[in-house]
């Protein structure tokens, strides 16, 4: 190894704070890639499309939907600079949960985890909505211009149809993940998972030996390659079921709001990645959002919109994540208590 490529790895790994927020732009820059061209057409018409959406989920949604203060339609790399650090919970509860032996590792692997969460989004989502991770306080409603428009090329459904349903569903998902308890809720989960992601240090030391320059390029993969042990599975499982059903109320919520205007509903999906390495943070993918979205459309059909809204109420009536696939065994212990309670 050069001493150039020590001085690189020195620097990657030794950035104050609790967070190596330096590697996680580095990572998420290199997924997202280079700037793009946004056609001004597009991007007025989802402004347009935006305010209209707001007016017509209102009156739907159990929790306010408070109206951005600015709409902004942006490139990959644009979405990378503006909603990184809005991350920070993720960050936070991987530095925490996942510190190793080598020090500057913890803030390193959080860097390295949410450059790749965010890379990720950049370059295969047509937003964060379709990921089911939040960005903590979003500010402005910041809409992925080319991810949209990949969904668009790749389905055939028209680009006004697409839009429609990118901008209502960020505009639910910021709204959802505005529920107080939400995000520490999804940060718990997170942390019990990430508390599995424990460095190896031989496998460290094979990393550095093999393939250094694996390190300092921001190769999401090389994470994967610094893990050891399986014990992370089950709570994997349960980020997963919280995941499903936060993208799967997203498009359930949109479905009933614009149930005349998006026919082709079913199909919008990003074609991007389904997801990541397998002992990463996971990201939503469109079995999720099937299995979560039918889970929301069979409560309300047997029990009513009340309850499938009511499940934002409080953390103890999420369904579990074998629960999903359940939505009976989910109304006996959730529904039923509340009738035992009422008498």
């Amino acid at each position: 190894m050069s001493d150039d490529l020590f001085a690189r790895l020195f620097e990657l790994f030794n950035q104050p704070g609790p967070i190596n927020w330096k590697l996680a732009g580095e990572v998420a820059r290199h997924l997202a890639g280079e700037r793009a061209a946004i056609d001004p057409w597009a991007v007025e018409q989802m402004v347009e499309l935006s305010h209209f959406a707001q007016a017509r989920l209102e009156p739907e949604a159990p929790f306010p939907l408070a109206p951005p203060p600015e709409v902004v339609v942006v490139d990959s790399r644009q979405w990378v600079e503006q909603t990184l650090e809005g991350f920070g919970y993720l960050a936070e509860t991987i530095a925490d949960s996942a510190a190793g032996p080598v020090p500057g590792m913890g803030a390193a692997l959080a860097g390295m985890q949410v450059g790749t969460v965010v890379g990720t989004i950049a370059s295969g989502y047509a937003g964060a909505f379709e990921a089911g991770l939040p960005i903590e306080r979003p500010g402005s409603l910041v809409l992925l211009g080319p991810g949209i428009e990949r969904v668009h090329e790749s389905t055939g459904v028209d680009p006004r149809e697409v839009r429609l349903w990118a901008v209502a569903s960020e505009i639910v998902h910021r709204g959802l993940f505005s529920v107080p308890w939400l995000i520490e809720h999804l940060s718990r989960l997170l942390g019990s998972y990430a508390v599995h992601l424990v460095p190896d240090p031989d496998k460290i030391m094979e990393l550095f030996n093999s393939d250094p320059e694996a390190l300092t390029a921001g190769d999401p993969a090389a994470l994967e390659r610094m893990m050891g042990g399986n014990d992370a599975l089950p709570h994997r499982r349960a980020v997963e079921g919280f995941l499903a059903l936060s993208t799967g109320y997203t498009q359930a919520l949109v479905g009933r709001a614009f149930a005349q205007m998006l026919p082709s509903l079913d199909r919008l999906r990003s074609p991007g990645p389904s997801e990541g390495p397998m002992l990463g943070i996971p990201l939503a993918n469109s079995d999720l959002t099937r299995q979560g979205a039918q889970f929301c459309m069979e409560v309300e059909k047997r029990y009513g919109q009340a309850a499938v809204d009511g499940i934002w109420s409080g953390p103890e009536r999420l369904p579990l994540a074998t629960e999903l696939g359940d939505p009976v065994g989910w109304a006996a212990r959730v529904l039923l208590e509340d009738m035992t309670g009422e008498m």
